[in-house]
């Protein structure tokens, strides 16, 4: 009894301070929810202090779910990108895995140049992307659209072909802080980010995988699809599980690329509508924070089942 109690007292102060590292949050946010808390009320200048006489009860969580016009566009948009970033990066993570885990020269320095993206700061990662890569005049999004017309427009001088080509019409490169298109800028940009984690994770558990399985699978006649169906997916079946729940996780309070891509303009998630309600209503911001509490802790125990029911297989 002696040789437990030790341990537990050492790891009692570590224990108590996460205990009220997380909780003391959580209780003033759902202490914010429940009362009128505006930073800037002339009407109310009583509601400026957080205080009891203010109670509002569900008022706040009403004033969400039913009268605020983002709230459920912000919730559909965080599932959209979040889900979009889960299966590519998934998919493009399984393909590089399997291609860098076979013996080619110079392999050690191409998995290095394929991790580097993650180490890249989130900001950094938007603003590049954004102006350098998908902006319609001066990225490379602009410069292949150009270059495409003036191909097009050099093949239309062609004697036989020219007439096929002066169908062609002139293409418009897209401009991504659109509304309509900026979701699909944040998608791609955060991809390319942690494209590399779920690279690493899976090149790390390929170096695992039973070879002498392979060889007899080769024996028998099954051909390169056949051996990924059956004997590399299963293998890789807890470190996609561990990645989309750590990615999950991280995703789902996405909110610099956002910023910097259509600063909130038609492309709002639940922490960008968090920081629009908390620069004066912090009672809707605390509420909105509790619901976006409230859709991680289903995503994450899902995602924790489908972990926990791949680690028992």
């Amino acid at each position: 009894m002696a040789k437990r109690t030790l341990p537990r007292l050492l790891q009692a102060p570590a224990v108590l301070l996460l205990l009220l590292w997380m909780l003391i949050p959580l209780s003033m946010t759902l202490y914010f929810s429940f009362i009128r808390y505006v930073l800037n009320s002339l009407r109310k200048p009583e509601w400026t202090t957080p205080s009891l006489s203010n109670w509002r009860g569900l008022g706040n969580y009403e004033y969400v779910l039913f009268n605020a016009k983002d709230f459920w566009f912000a919730v559909q948009n965080s599932v959209f990108i979040v889900t979009s970033i889960l299966l590519l990066t998934v998919a493009l993570g399984l393909a590089i895995a399997l291609l860098v885990n076979r013996s080619f020269p110079g392999r050690g320095i191409v998995r290095v140049l394929i991790i580097s993206p993650f180490f890249v700061m989130p900001a950094v990662n938007a603003v590049l992307w954004i102006n350098m890569i998908l902006d319609p005049v001066l990225g490379l999004n602009g410069l292949a659209v150009e270059g495409l017309n003036g191909l097009v427009a050099g093949l239309r001088e062609f004697p036989l072909l020219g007439g096929f080509f002066s169908l062609w019409p002139e293409i418009e490169p897209i401009s991504f802080r659109a509304t309509q298109t900026s979701a699909y800028a944040v998608i791609m940009m955060v991809t390319w980010q942690w494209t590399p984690f779920a690279v690493l994770i899976f090149m790390t558990s390929l170096q695992s995988e039973d070879q002498q399985q392979k060889e007899a699978a080769i024996l028998d006649g099954a051909n390169a699809w056949s051996q990924f169906r059956n004997l590399t997916l299963p293998h890789l079946a807890r470190p996609i599980a561990i990645v989309l729940m750590i990615q999950a996780i991280f995703h789902l309070s996405l909110y610099a690329e956002i910023e910097i891509v259509s600063r909130g303009n038609g492309n709002k998630n639940l922490p960008y509508l968090i920081g629009d309600f908390a620069t004066n209503n912090i009672g809707a911001a605390s509420a909105t924070g509790i619901f976006a509490v409230i859709l991680a802790n289903i995503v994450a125990i899902f995602l924790i089942r489908m972990v926990g029911k791949s680690l028992m297989d």
